[in-house]
């Protein structure tokens, strides 16, 4: 019998076709010759059919193309048409006139009084219903505090979110703002979250109405709502700590302020806040601020000097030679920006340092807020009597003196102010013939005959003082 391995074919390396060997084969063998140019022929209309296929869609792709444009500039075209006939609509509704602005509509004397009375009376009216709700109903005030700290934040963010103030939107006090809300909301017993909320709301974002000097002037809106934003919630988490039983701030423990709570989870979210605008500024918005020059709080800062912290932050700094003796902030560079964001990190961890005084004991708390709001106070009262009364009825003066000016004659209009003389316009040198009768009933008229002929130098003189 035979073996399986006498039956198997042994393979011999020498007999296998390699590539080379078929294109060898397929070189020896004769083509004929028409075949070849009829093949070459079919290549080339291929190639010229597959060259005008590419054409054809190529021009398809630029006709969608341009047709997509056409839409795009038509549909714009219609939504500015729409825009514009809706704002002339709305000039006329609100102005009387489809041509005048509504900005320079409201700061025409009798609107801006109209507004300011407006804005008083909601600003006395919000005050005295804060204090109604946190002595009646002080668990409910939260409500309270939402409902219309968040109708003023959306009322600045539609006043600010086409200005310069922009980037104002997305300091700390928003976010902190945000974050009470969150809470409230959705983890009402958290203890945990509320007592960052609370540490928040004494320190950083209490204090803050004292670094940016927050006054109470009822009838400005963006005063109130500055205040609002940073007065309203340490009342609210007061009264959450110490007018509601069972606190949801204190847990089996006690009410006792965790050094956890305190330091680790109230800086960790200032951190991540932090985080949150420098990528804001610095990445996303950087070329919209650099193009349009919008104002950041960094910038704001850096260009007041007469800040507090503008003033202490640079002190500071030359002090430890960071800046030159007599070199000065530009918010442009990135030593600027370094050096106020570590001011901040150290000024909000200086305003946590009461806090725990302030959530253990209550005449604390209370003297703390008296503080914070008796200076607020004071700030408003101030700027009534100092600026407001002055500024207030300077505004008026020239707007009136302004339409004053523009109906005065042309011989008036003709006096001008050069090299710090007054110019007269040149009368006819003639005097001017004064009736007997009329000399004699009026005797003003013998006066002003008598005084006439002064010289001009006396005139100029006296034109310049009253202009003085």
């Amino acid at each position: 019998m035979l073996d399986d391995s006498d039956l198997m074919f042994e393979e011999d390396e020498t007999d296998a076709l390699t590539l080379t060997d078929l294109l060898g084969f397929l070189d020896e063998v004769h083509v004929p010759s028409a075949l070849r140019k009829r093949t070459k022929a079919w290549g080339e209309k291929i190639k010229h059919h597959r060259q005008r296929i590419e054409t054809r869609l190529k021009g398809a792709h630029e006709h969608l193309k341009n047709l997509k444009n056409g839409l795009k500039k038509r549909g714009k075209a219609m939504r500015k048409v729409i825009r514009d006939a809706s704002n002339r609509t709305a000039r006329r509704i609100i102005t009387g006139d489809s041509n005048k602005r509504v900005r320079e509509y409201i700061k025409e004397p009798p609107v801006a009084k109209l507004i300011d009375c407006v804005s008083f009376t909601l600003g006395v009216m919000l005050l005295v219903s804060a204090e109604f709700f946190a002595l009646t109903a002080p668990r409910h005030f939260w409500k309270f505090y939402i409902t219309t700290a968040w109708a003023m934040i959306f009322t600045r963010i539609a006043l600010w979110w086409g200005g310069n103030f922009k980037y104002f939107l997305f300091d700390f006090c928003y976010f902190g703002n945000l974050v009470f809300t969150l809470v409230l909301l959705l983890a009402p017993t958290n203890t945990a979250l509320l007592q960052v909320c609370f540490v928040w709301a004494n320190g950083p974002i209490g204090l803050a109405m004292i670094t940016w000097r927050n006054s109470l002037v009822f009838h400005s809106l963006e005063k109130v709502t500055s205040l609002y934003i940073h007065g309203a919630p340490p009342l609210a988490m007061m009264l959450i700590r110490w007018f509601v039983e069972d606190s949801p701030m204190c847990d089996e423990g006690g009410c006792v302020l965790s050094w956890y709570n305190w330091w680790i989870l109230s800086i960790s979210g200032y951190l991540f806040w932090q985080v949150l605008q420098l990528i804001l500024t610095e990445i996303i918005g950087k070329a919209e601020i650099q193009t349009k020059g919008l104002q950041t709080s960094c910038r704001w800062i850096a260009t007041h000097p007469k800040m507090t912290v503008h003033f202490l932050s640079l002190k500071i700094s030359r002090y430890f030679g960071i800046m030159g003796k007599n070199e000065k902030y530009d918010h442009t560079t990135w030593k600027t920006k370094v050096i106020f964001v570590s001011f901040q990190a150290v000024y909000t961890m200086i305003t946590l340092l009461p806090c725990k005084i302030l959530f253990e004991s209550f005449w604390a708390n209370m003297i703390y807020l008296f503080v914070l709001y008796t200076y607020c106070v004071w700030n408003g009262a101030r700027y009534y009597i100092h600026v407001f009364a002055e500024r207030y009825t300077l505004q008026f003066r020239r707007v009136d003196s302004k339409s004053q000016s523009q109906s005065e004659p042309a011989e008036t209009k003709e006096m001008v102010l050069k090299n710090g003389e007054l110019k007269l316009p040149h009368y006819d040198k003639k005097p001017r013939e004064h009736s007997a009768t009329s000399s004699e009933k009026s005797p003003t008229s013998k006066h002003l005959n008598g005084t006439s002929s002064t010289s001009d130098a006396e005139t100029t003189s006296d034109a310049q003082k009253k202009i003085q």
